[in-house]
């Protein structure tokens, strides 16, 4: 890192976030991005219930050297929330690839994490498939997030939010509070966002106007049982380099994740575990998760 010459970035806040960034449509949906800096193109993509502030820590050391692109998936964030759509992953991943092949990006690097890392299995099985592609993968780095069904392991009130009717109903009665409480406990012990923090990521989730679909956005969890076969393949057989990136102390994909991983046969992987961090490693480990990020695709 010799070339480095401040890891001590600013983050900007929520406000900031949404003023730096702007929106592209997809069919009649505004999808929000932020989109800084030059060179290689780095997109970053983001987990549930969350939005792509959750790279705000990093954003302004990677758009140092990448051509860096954050974005709200539907129904997150800043992103359009409509009430009565059905929300998947496969169409989460034609967002992604609508904006490549409108801003014409030939080449591209990714991060993903937790829901995300399902759009970047799907976004590699596509790249293996296809022998006419519009752009070409030149890394991915995978957070934590849940790569294989049988290892994933939802919280308690995931679950029970994930359920049809009564998912909608509980939706009711979710608040700031709750979220705070269940969002916490995927963190690390001694790394967990403060009250601050909390509000603010509650009013990103819930933005413009109280907007409440949880119920609805973890219909991924079906998603990934009924594709795990196919995106545990687009790992096995990739040939873009793959760097995997593990909160240890997540109960949610964590050590026991990583255990998989290093067994598993991927071609051109690189494993980092830190023992105790949680499911948020950019959040609650940033000046090493950018250090890393930016050491493998630089």
């Amino acid at each position: 890192m010799s070339d480095m010459v401040d890891l001590n970035f600013p983050k900007k806040n929520a406000t900031e976030w949404l003023a730096a960034g702007k929106f592209f449509e997809y069919k009649k949906f505004q999808i929000f991005f932020i989109q800084e800096g030059r060179g290689q193109n780095l997109i970053l993509l983001h987990g549930f219930p969350t939005s792509s502030w959750d790279y705000s820590k990093i954003f302004n050391g990677l758009s140092r050297y990448f051509n860096t692109i954050a974005i709200d998936f539907l129904g997150f964030g800043y992103s359009s929330k409509p009430k009565k759509h059905k929300y998947t992953l496969i169409e989460q991943t034609d967002i992604i690839e609508n904006f490549i092949e409108k801003n014409a990006l030939r080449r591209v690097k990714f991060v993903f994490h937790d829901y995300a890392v399902s759009v970047g299995q799907e976004i590699l099985a596509r790249h293996l498939e296809r022998s006419d592609r519009k752009y070409e993968i030149d890394g991915a780095v995978f957070l934590n997030g849940g790569l294989f069904p049988h290892l994933h392991r939802a919280t308690f009130k995931q679950k029970l939010l994930a359920t049809p009717i009564l998912g909608a109903f509980l939706s009711r009665f979710y608040d700031e509070k709750k979220f705070g409480v269940a969002f916490s406990q995927v963190f690390g012990k001694d790394t967990k966002p403060n009250n601050k923090e909390i509000s603010i990521l509650w009013k990103l989730i819930t933005y413009p106007n109280k907007v409440l679909i949880p119920h609805k956005l973890l219909k991924y969890i079906k998603e990934r049982r009924v594709h795990g076969e196919r995106w545990k393949q687009a790992l096995l057989n990739t040939e873009v380099p793959l760097l995997f990136i593990n909160g240890g102390e997540d109960p949610v994909s964590g050590r026991h994740l990583a255990d998989e991983i290093e067994k598993l046969p991927i071609k051109n992987k690189k494993l980092i575990r830190w023992d105790s961090i949680g499911h948020y490693p950019q959040w609650e480990n940033p000046e090493e998760s950018f250090k890393e990020i930016y050491e493998f695709l630089k």
